[in-house]
């Protein structure tokens, strides 16, 4: 449990530093872009044997994105269970392996944008325009490809090389 945690508070700080030097705005993107932490949550999906434990971490995540990131109470914490319960039905539907795992980011990543539009249009009361969502989806597949691949290879050799085949 506490590789995963590690890897999520890694993911966190790297959310900000990334923001900080490479920023964006709406309308431009910074290819450096992604939610790493919803890509560390999806990497880490198949070393769960306890979904319990998984959805404590997903919460967890939300609110301490929320707090740290957002500025928002409970608006992530919700939508990082949801894109939490649908990593869990992909790994159920889908082979775990490289592959599969950046289909899983990427697809996480989107569920993740297009929830936070549809919520941000239907409460916030400013409407967003489509095409930004699309650009800001656009604009963070190179990184999350790349932070999936790389997050996918290490925590592989991490839990190999300590013999750990799940979180416990």
């Amino acid at each position: 449990m506490i590789i995963s945690i590690v890897y999520l508070v890694i993911s966190l700080v790297l959310e900000v530093i990334m923001s900080n030097y490479f920023s964006s705005t709406l309308t431009n993107v910074s290819l450096f872009s992604t939610i790493y932490t919803i890509v560390g949550l999806a990497i880490l999906y198949p070393y769960f044997n306890n979904d319990k434990k998984y959805y404590l971490l997903v919460v967890l995540c939300g609110i301490i994105f929320d707090m740290v990131y957002t500025s928002t109470f409970m608006f992530n914490l919700i939508v990082f269970f949801i894109v939490g319960i649908l990593i869990k039905i992909l790994y159920n539907v889908f082979p775990e392996n490289i592959f599969m795992s950046n289909l899983i980011s990427f697809i996480s990543i989107l569920i993740y944008h297009l929830i936070c539009f549809i919520l941000l249009n239907i409460f916030s009361g400013v409407s967003y325009d489509f095409m930004i969502l699309v650009n800001i989806i656009l604009g963070s597949i190179i990184m999350t490809i790349i932070y999936t691949t790389i997050s996918y290879f290490i925590i592989k050799f991490i839990f190999n090389k300590f013999g750990i085949k799940y979180v416990k």
